[in-house]
């Protein structure tokens, strides 16, 4: 009787192992079949930045999440710029990388300049932005009542004529409207970039909250202080800009960084007018601005 019981408890594990190993065996293949290999960000690849090897991960997810249009093969995906902010979560989509086309073309060349903390933009200007160049004027210049300039003498002389006359003084004008940064470098030659704000490690939460922290700390944050701009010009933009350098002090202007990346989309963006003030002969003259940040509307006084 008891080997009967033996036996039958023999047999019965037999059967259960049998069924377990057969359920693994069948699982593993499933899973062979519904999931891929992709990549994915180590962590948020700020808009362009430069892909590196050390910034991406293969990892494994279910077929069904994988996007039709997301790249597989890490080497199309080293060396290729981020046009927008991608995600740790996201697949490198082909829409949101390009190639690396900071290099100039025709007759444009690269054009270096030296600048500082303020004069890029509070240190938020980066490689690849388009920023608007403008010119802060020594002295502002006046207009008659026709948009003609006049001199100081000629002001005075129909003010002696015409007591209520006015005119308009100019304090900026905008020089380019889309000129393209190849390079922004500190003292020693290193490339300004956003700084790292750790990996997933010191980064605590999901990986959507890590990516929100990342997007909250975008261009907040830098890895040195700018000390060398480079700009890709034409030799019409040059002239522009030399000329505009011989009336006052050159500003750079920073429009909207997430609506494009470099010489790859293009920026839509408005005319800024100058800033202008009417002014009558008891009008006293305005002195140089202080305030860093870009003029972009009119005064009238």
């Amino acid at each position: 009787m008891n080997r009967k019981w033996i036996s039958g408890a023999i047999g019965l594990l037999i059967v259960v192992g049998c069924s377990i190993g057969f359920w693994k065996y069948m699982n593993s293949i499933e899973t062979d079949v519904t999931t891929m290999q992709t990549w994915k960000p180590v962590k948020m690849i700020q808009q362009g930045q430069l892909i590196t090897s050390s910034m991406i991960r293969e990892v494994s997810i279910p077929t069904v999440q994988h996007m039709d249009n997301a790249i597989v093969e890490q080497s199309q995906i080293i060396g290729k710029r981020a046009l927008i902010p991608i995600g740790e979560t996201e697949e490198f989509l082909s829409w949101k990388i390009g190639e690396d086309k900071l290099y100039p073309s025709g007759e444009d060349e690269y054009i270096g300049f030296n600048i500082d903390f303020v004069g890029a933009v509070n240190n938020m200007v980066r490689r690849g932005d388009k920023v608007v160049a403008w010119v802060e004027y020594a002295q502002p210049k006046v207009l008659d009542v026709s948009g003609h300039e006049i001199s100081e003498a000629q002001q005075q002389a129909v003010l002696s004529v015409e007591p209520s006359a006015v005119f308009t003084k100019v304090y900026t004008k905008q020089l380019l409207n889309d000129l393209t940064v190849a390079y922004v470098k500190d003292t020693e030659g290193n490339e300004i970039i956003d700084a790292d704000l750790g990996g997933p490690i010191s980064l605590p939460g999901s990986a959507a909250h890590r990516d929100e922290a990342s997007a909250d700390h975008y261009r907040q944050t830098a890895t040195g202080v700018p000390a060398y701009i480079t700009f890709i010009m034409s030799p019409e933009e040059y002239q522009t800009f030399a000329a505009g350098t011989k009336e006052g002090t050159i500003r750079l202007g920073l429009p909207n960084t997430l609506s494009s990346f470099g010489t790859i989309t293009s920026l839509q963006s408005e005319a800024k007018e100058p800033l202008v003030e009417q002014t009558t002969k008891d009008s006293s003259t305005t002195g140089n601005l202080t305030n860093s940040t870009l003029p972009s509307n009119q005064e009238s006084h």
